[in-house]
């Protein structure tokens, strides 16, 4: 799903880039696009954001499949990384998992 976070407008009322998001279930991908010309002839006052998505679209290099696959690989790596466990010499240059560190409950003071 795409959506247009602003407008850039230039001083003839054009709208010259947009802002925009593209988002699935598992994450978003944005930029700015600098539209090529002629910008479009709609006048700035009836430009919805139905419209810049759909001049973004027509003008995108990637398509939402290609925007898709990227979100899946960048949630893949992040997951990946996620499992990394540090490694570190014990007394006996042995190397050991770093254990995680245990989280103490908060006690607060009784009143």
């Amino acid at each position: 799903m795409y959506s247009i976070n602003r407008m850039i407008v230039d001083g003839q009322k054009l709208v010259v880039a947009l802002d925009w998001t593209y988002s699935n279930a598992d994450g978003s991908i944005s930029n700015v696009h600098q539209l090529q010309k002629p910008y479009g002839k709609t006048p700035l006052a009836q430009v919805t954001e139905a419209i810049a998505i759909e001049w973004l679209v027509t003008q995108l290099a990637n398509t939402s499949e290609e925007f898709d696959a990227a979100i899946a690989a960048r949630k893949a790596e992040a997951e990946y990384v996620e499992t990394f466990v540090p490694y570190v010499p014990d007394e006996r240059g042995r190397f050991a998992a770093v254990p995680e560190p245990v989280e103490e409950p908060v006690v607060l003071p009784a009143d």
